[in-house]
């Protein structure tokens, strides 16, 4: 009687054979399925076809909605330790120069990152963290982080477009407007009330046109870029809806 062994591992007895493809397979190779084992070949075909699960608004759902928005609070706080102790060198390569942005276009996107004063990072961060998990929950990582540098390099383009050629800019106050944009545009579609969002956008339009250095170009840059961004997301996710139907 001849023995049958596993057709991953010729050396080994099979123990059962897979539900899906028939072939034996040993102890090592056998995966729990619904109905018996499969071999690790079916198993991981038939994870693949399992649909995703889906966030409300179409992004992938994942265990931690809050990992893009930690890991965005942990760069913008890394830098600003390597500005606070390193050489001004540090500050001066990452800040947007308008007038150096034509041989040096990192500048649009680094400088929301920088910042020099603990009551600047503060406030941007704290806002950060308001506002982030919530839209990474319903959007999904990838996704928030596209909202999140395409807000930061519209604010970054609107300060090269509009402000002082040799004006130098910093902070993430561009990247966070973005992200308010986007939750004002996500909250008026789902028929949420927004009177918060509205009062906060008001106050910052006030503190930008009334207090001096600070950039009213790249909070209008990265509110702008981030309502439109939500606003393709929406219509991206009716589509969707519709193709469904």
């Amino acid at each position: 009687m001849t023995e049958t062994v596993c057709y991953r591992h010729p050396d080994r007895p099979a123990g059962v054979r897979c539900q899906r493809c028939d072939k034996p397979i040993c102890p090592a190779c056998m995966n729990s399925a619904a109905v018996g084992f499969q071999c690790p070949s079916c198993f991981n075909e038939g994870v693949k076809s399992v649909p995703r699960t889906r966030t409300s608004l179409g992004g992938v759902a994942r265990g931690n909605a809050q990992i893009v928005t930690l890991t965005m609070l942990a760069i913008n706080v890394l830098v600003f330790i390597a500005v606070r102790t390193g050489s001004s060198r540090v500050v001066n390569d990452l800040v947007l120069v308008p007038a150096l942005v034509d041989t040096e276009p990192w500048r649009l996107l680094t400088s929301a990152f920088t910042h020099v004063q603990i009551f600047h990072i503060f406030s941007n961060l704290f806002m950060l963290y308001q506002v982030g998990p919530p839209l990474e929950q319903m959007l999904g990582r990838v996704r928030f982080a596209i909202l999140y540098l395409l807000s930061a390099l519209g604010g970054g383009v609107a300060v090269w477009l509009l402000s002082a050629p040799g004006g130098a800019t910093l902070g993430a106050s561009g990247a966070v407007l973005g992200l308010v944009g986007a939750l004002l545009v996500i909250s008026r579609a789902r028929g949420l009330d927004v009177t918060w969002i509205l009062a906060y956008v008001a106050i910052t339009a006030v503190i930008s046109f009334t207090i001096p250095n600070i950039s009213w170009e790249g909070h209008l840059g990265g509110f702008v870029t981030g309502a439109a961004v939500a606003w393709l997301f929406l219509q991206g996710t009716k589509r969707r809806r519709k193709a469904r139907t």
